[in-house]
């Protein structure tokens, strides 16, 4: 049986913040813990088998967390697991009821808005991106390998922002959650 496993991809697979801490819990209950979540497990994040344990994972995304932002989720008991640009990953074992970091509306809102605002500034980065190199290509007098590259590049940056506008509609779906 394998001790390590790589899982590619997961914040696109599970972009609305709810989906993603359901599945990081549901790793957790089959005994795979991540090893280290940092700026690269956007892409690929390792987890280690371990024993089958029931944590409550957390997705916060704070793009200028206070001072004391990190002091006072571990003042309440949850554990820092890692951080993917700015997005802090918490987890808390727990044996009975399964605890609440956004508790209420409100504060479940206000972190889903804040991950919509993020993957839309994203979104609008590479829609512009595409549309400068679809028009570079079209009206610049270029080489026509030049050309290539930038008709190449606005297809890439209009792949990626479509794929990041199905994501910005699944959040904006699941607000509430």
């Amino acid at each position: 049986m394998k001790s390590t496993k790589l899982c590619w991809w997961t914040p696109f697979k599970y972009a609305v913040p709810a989906d993603y801490e359901n599945w990081f819990e549901q790793q957790a209950l089959e005994g795979w813990h991540p090893v280290k979540v940092g700026q690269w497990s956007s892409f690929a994040m390792r987890f280690k088998k371990g024993e089958p344990k029931r944590y409550r994972y957390v997705v916060d995304l704070q793009p200028a967390p206070r001072k004391d932002y990190k002091r006072i989720y571990e003042d309440f008991g949850w554990e820092f697991v890692g951080q993917m640009a700015s997005a802090y990953v918490w987890r808390r074992e727990y044996k009975g009821e399964r605890p609440e970091s956004f508790s209420d509306m409100p504060s479940r809102r206000s972190r889903n808005r804040r991950f919509f605002w993020a993957v839309a500034a994203s979104f609008i980065m590479l829609a512009v991106g595409a549309l400068a190199s679809a028009g570079a290509a079209v009206f610049a007098p270029t080489a026509p390998e030049k050309r290539l590259e930038l008709i190449l590049s606005a297809a890439f940056c209009a792949l990626v922002a479509a794929a990041l506008g199905v994501v910005m509609a699944r959040i904006r779906k699941n607000l509430d959650r």
